[in-house]
């Protein structure tokens, strides 16, 4: 009888240090899957807000390209005008 309880015992040892392994695995690998969740919900937030700075950087440069070509225009024009300027003043049928 003593060795029946004894056995008993042993398998219920095993039984309880079992489960206790295996319920720390279980435990460990919730923990790393809410970890995942959190990274993944943290890094599409991050992208929508980079993806939200790039396009307005983008239009910002467009709209600044367009300033920059005006500003060309009115410089060649201005230029010329001042060549123009420059070619009536050597004329010598201009002075009298």
């Amino acid at each position: 009888m003593q060795e029946i309880i004894s056995k008993f015992k042993d398998i219920t040892l095993l039984i309880a240090l079992v489960s206790t392994i295996g319920g720390g695995f279980y435990g460990y690998g919730v923990f790393n899957q809410r970890l995942d969740a959190l990274e993944q919900s943290k890094a599409a937030s991050n992208f929508i807000g980079i993806k939200k700075d790039i396009k307005t950087l983008n239009k910002t440069i467009e709209d600044l390209n367009v300033e920059i070509n005006i500003n060309k225009a009115t410089l060649e024009y201005l230029d010329a005008k001042l060549q123009e300027l420059k070619q009536e003043q050597n004329n010598p049928l201009l002075k009298m």
